[in-house]
């Protein structure tokens, strides 16, 4: 009876991978016998994902809206709770034509629709990677997800494999690059490192995000692996890499809350050898990061004046108005009265205060506290640019009272772009003199 059982245990090991075979070709048998409509499966899902039941699955640091976005990084702002995973494919001709991932929630009633139950989700992974690289633009983000989602199932390799596919289309090979980020572990560090070091350059010198090129990708998957497994690959790649990667790490290196990383971040603004392409997406990781600090905050606005290049002013410029706190508009209106900074950066701070919701009040301190009409103009061009009464008010009274006629032809000028009855009834006023 023992040598029996040892003689089933051994069978059953030997005919595992033959098995697991069978099951992924019954799925993908069973959906091709399927007629045309909709075809439903489910299947466990990997315990960091999570969804509304609907359009939104997330996993990891992977989030995912039916049809329209989709995102790497953190994210919030919608109730994920945890369910299995639901996937409805339209067969068309036998053939899969596009599929839709649901995570939670439950099937609505459709008597049209062919519901194949509750599949391994091995197998379902291994099924849809194969679908990947054959569905069409539109839908071949979908396969990938649904791989991805399928709880227990070693797919980093398969993704891998699929990136470096030169038949397959480039947008399918980065996401598969992005997912292994999400499902891999310290293994993958080694060839996503040197997916990242190969080719050319993978960002544009004006961009200031992390790039949609393969190597930019590789450095992406690199920050999203759990416990920070690609923490020390990635910073190295910050120093080493090719411009392009460059940019891609320095700019995931300002999403971490790891100290070290955010140190290297600052550290990469102040390097005057390095490029300013760089160094701008750097400015920008630092104050568009989720995990900025008051010592982040401290440190751009220091670094405005030791910084020579105008383009770098500007970054931190536009960096400090996107930020909550209102010393950051005291800086801006402060910097548009520093008559050491050019007349171009005086007036890129006096748009970013705007933007950053200065009041009217304050623009119009500014307005009659500086007298190079280059400037004034743009304070005026940035009022018109709010539609509040206090800023239609302050404009009115340019038109009617600035002793520049310059000055208050410019005011008049914008108050007729603005439907405003008050605006309507001084215009008059004024034509009737």
């Amino acid at each position: 009876m023992s040598n029996f059982r040892v003689s089933l245990v051994v069978l059953a090991i030997a005919l595992a991978p033959t098995l697991r075979a069978q099951s992924a070709a019954t799925i993908a048998a069973r959906v091709a016998s399927a007629p045309d409509g909709e075809v439903r499966m489910t299947y466990a899902s990997r315990p960091n994902a999570c969804g509304d039941g609907k359009d939104a699955v997330a996993i990891g640091h992977a989030l995912h809206v039916y049809d329209s976005m989709e995102s790497y990084g953190s994210w919030s702002g919608f109730d994920c709770a945890r369910g299995p995973a639901r996937i409805a494919l339209t067969v068309r001709d036998h053939q899969v034509v596009a599929l839709r991932p649901h995570v939670g929630g439950s099937w609505p009633a459709t008597a049209a629709a062919l519901d194949l139950g509750t599949v391994p989700a091995a197998e379902a992974a291994k099924y849809f990677l194969s679908l990947a690289p054959r569905l069409t633009a539109s839908s071949r983000r979908n396969p990938l997800l649904a791989a991805v989602l399928a709880d227990s199932a070693e797919i980093a390799p398969d993704l891998l494999r699929l990136a470096g596919d030169g038949a397959v289309a480039m947008e399918t090979r980065r996401r598969a690059v992005r997912f292994v980020g999400v499902v891999g572990g310290p293994s993958v560090v080694a060839p996503l490192t040197a997916l990242a070091r190969s080719g050319a350059p993978t960002t544009n010198a004006g961009d200031v995000g992390p790039g949609n090129g393969l190597q930019s990708a590789a450095v992406g998957a690199l920050a999203m692996l759990d416990d920070n497994a690609g923490l020390s690959a990635l910073m190295d790649l910050a120093r080493q890499g090719s411009e392009g990667v460059r940019k891609a790490a320095v700019f995931w290196l300002g999403q971490s809350d790891e100290p070290r990383a955010r140190a290297l971040v600052r550290a990469v603004i102040d390097d005057e050898k390095e490029t300013d392409a760089v160094r701008g997406s750097a400015i920008f990781a630092l104050g568009q990061g989720r995990n900025e600090t008051t010592e982040d905050a401290a440190f751009l606005r220091n670094a405005f004046d030791r910084l020579q290049s105008e383009k770098l002013k500007d970054r931190i410029l536009m960096t400090v108005a996107q930020s909550d706190d209102d010393s950051g508009v005291r800086w801006l209106l402060d910097k548009t009265r520093d008559e050491h900074q050019s007349i171009e950066v005086r007036r890129k701070a006096v748009f970013w205060a705007g933007q950053g919701h200065a009041s009217a009040a304050d623009l119009v301190s500014v307005y009659r506290g500086v007298r190079e009409p280059r400037l004034r103009e743009h304070v005026i061009f940035v009022l018109s640019q709010d539609d509040d009464a206090a800023a239609v008010d302050a404009l009115m009274n340019i038109a009617r009272t600035d002793e520049d006629r310059a000055m208050r032809s410019k005011a008049l000028f914008w108050l007729a772009q603005k439907n405003d009855p008050r605006v309507a009834k001084m215009i008059a006023e004024i034509v009737a003199r």
